[in-house]
């Protein structure tokens, strides 16, 4: 039995972790209707779900560019998704989400569950430690 969730997640995070890839490259890893399962009700309506994950994407570029996910756990869930439980770190070099940077070094956790259909990402279930990140980079 395959699992190409689990494959696209694999190569996903590789690509966005490469030092010369650029946010932009991600978009072909989402289908144009994605849909984030846990955006919050009161979110801004104009961005699509697809757009706010390539945005946050390009904001972790910008703002720790030597950044790397370590997949710590990446399991199959049948055939068409899977779960990983990934460790972040980076240090924030740049700015991210208007904070300028700090130089501190971060580190956080997070998890996802992405259905996959035709080769994409059509939907996420996520939770991470953003608060943490935030924490992280104050200025101390």
């Amino acid at each position: 039995m395959t699992n190409d969730a689990k494959d696209l997640i694999a190569k996903f995070y590789q690509t966005a972790d490469q030092k010369d890839q650029a946010a932009s490259g991600l978009e072909a890893f989402f289908a144009d209707n994605f849909k984030d399962n846990n955006r919050p009700a009161n979110a801004p309506t104009g961005p699509t779900d697809k757009q706010v994950a390539l945005n946050l994407f390009s904001e972790l570029k910008t703002g720790f560019p030597d950044a790397t996910h370590m997949l710590d756990i990446l399991e199959p869930i049948g055939t068409d998704r899977a779960i990983v439980y990934w460790t972040f770190k980076g240090k924030h070099t740049g700015a991210f989400f208007g904070m300028p940077a700090s130089g501190n070094s971060v580190a956080i956790n997070g998890v996802d569950i992405f259905l996959v259909k035709d080769g994409q990402f059509s939907e996420q279930w996520h939770v991470e430690e953003l608060l943490s990140l935030f924490e992280q980079i104050k200025p101390r």
